[in-house]
């Protein structure tokens, strides 16, 4: 026969209170997992024991569960951070991360919430406190990212919580979950290539480091086959136009790299998507381009830049839109639409580059099946190149 008991860890006090109610349990004591089993003497125990032992076994049972501190915000803004506290981060970060692997909405919530607090404003974390809070976090999602866990919420999680770092240390990861040939899970490449632009966001990282993890992104984009990651690759690139805390010449230089990173990475793209045949990463394409029009729309941008842009994608575009059209998919094909969306947009992207057609419609002559007059606007573009 045996007592259970649900529990994180045990008090050392839990031995002394056994050895006064019940000493021939110590030699039979057992941890397994997340239970503790106390095997009952044959001849039972004496119920006074027993109410004794209960109501104790419950307290250090919730009291071990949540040993974790409830907050460390004060202590990742002190600039010295004395070995207690390091021990608090540690609990902090490993003790909220093991609360992710859940699946009750209300407590992963709860988790989360616990594991961004560090981050807020008002902590005024300092660069060591960054450093220990990012040190231990890593240590805690370690399992929650591993292959062999199936609760990709808790893994999603974990990324989320540690693109918020802004640090080399969490570039380091999370530009290995955004590689499709390392990584084969969609959800963890998606909120990885979101978590690294998150992280150029946080302003932390030098620029040269930035540049690095930036070219590493890029590269990725040519093998990613999933249509909306693809799409948020794309953002984490267009993020280095907005990092903060830049001189005027830093930032030029970061915007520069920005359209050069996504007008060579669209470039491929667009290479690389059949002629002939349908491809789910069109769907990318209504999303891309209208980002990439709005960015060079904005105020400010060199013209030089723009210019190159420009002349960067305009010719692939059009020979997209001329396949498009010369290869029309059926109307009840799944992707019509998708194409439809993306012919649009490269006809606005387009226009707007060369300043001519702009009061045509490719999307509406698209869902007419008007192909010949799409042709036809082809045929300008060309011209006016």
């Amino acid at each position: 026969m045996f007592l259970k008991g649900t529990v994180a860890g045990f008090s050392p006090l839990f031995k002394h209170i056994v050895k006064a109610s019940a000493p021939w349990a110590l030699t039979h004591l057992h941890l397994g997992g997340n239970f503790v089993i106390l095997p009952i003497h044959p001849q039972g125990i004496h119920m006074s024991k027993l109410l004794l032992i209960t109501p104790i076994l419950t307290l250090l049972c919730c009291t071990a569960t949540f040993a974790q501190p409830r907050s460390i915000s004060n202590i990742v803004g002190e600039s010295n951070i004395t070995d207690e506290d390091e021990l608090k981060i540690q609990k902090f970060a490993i003790g909220w991360a093991e609360e992710l692997l859940t699946t009750d909405a209300d407590a992963l919530e709860r988790a989360h919430k616990k594991l961004i607090s560090p981050f807020d404003e008002t902590a005024r974390m300092t660069p060591h406190g960054r450093s220990l809070y990012g040190k231990y976090l890593k240590e805690g999602f370690e399992s929650l990212l591993s292959v062999d866990n199936d609760n990709e919420m808790a893994a999603v999680n974990a990324l989320q919580v540690y693109s918020l770092l802004g640090t080399e240390q969490a570039c380091s990861l999370l530009i290995k979950y955004a590689h499709s040939s390392a990584e084969n899970r969609d959800a963890l490449r998606l909120w990885a290539s979101i978590g690294l632009g998150t992280t150029f966001l946080v302003g932390e990282l030098p620029q040269n480091r930035v540049e690095r993890y930036a070219n590493l992104l890029h590269d990725y984009i040519a093998n990613e086959t999933v249509w909306y990651v693809l799409s948020r690759q794309f953002d984490s690139l267009a993020a280095l136009q907005a990092i903060p805390g830049l001189d005027r010449d830093q930032r030029n230089e970061m915007t520069e790299l920005s359209f050069s990173l996504q007008t060579s990475a669209l470039e491929k793209l667009l290479a690389s998507i059949d002629a002939l045949e349908a491809d789910e990463r069109v769907q990318s394409l209504s999303l891309v381009l209208p980002s990439l029009r709005l960015q060079l729309n904005e105020p400010g941008i060199n013209e030089q830049v723009k210019a190159d842009t420009f002349n960067s994608i305009i010719p692939p575009l059009v020979v997209f839109v001329e396949n498009a059209a010369n290869n029309p998919l059926a109307h009840e094909d799944d992707l019509f639409d998708a194409y439809g969306r993306a012919v649009h947009s490269a006809g606005l992207l387009i226009s707007m580059g060369l300043n001519v057609g702009g009061g045509v419609n490719v999307g509406e002559l698209w869902n007419e099946e008007n192909y010949s007059d799409i042709l036809k606007l082809v045929e300008s573009w060309k011209s006016n190149q």
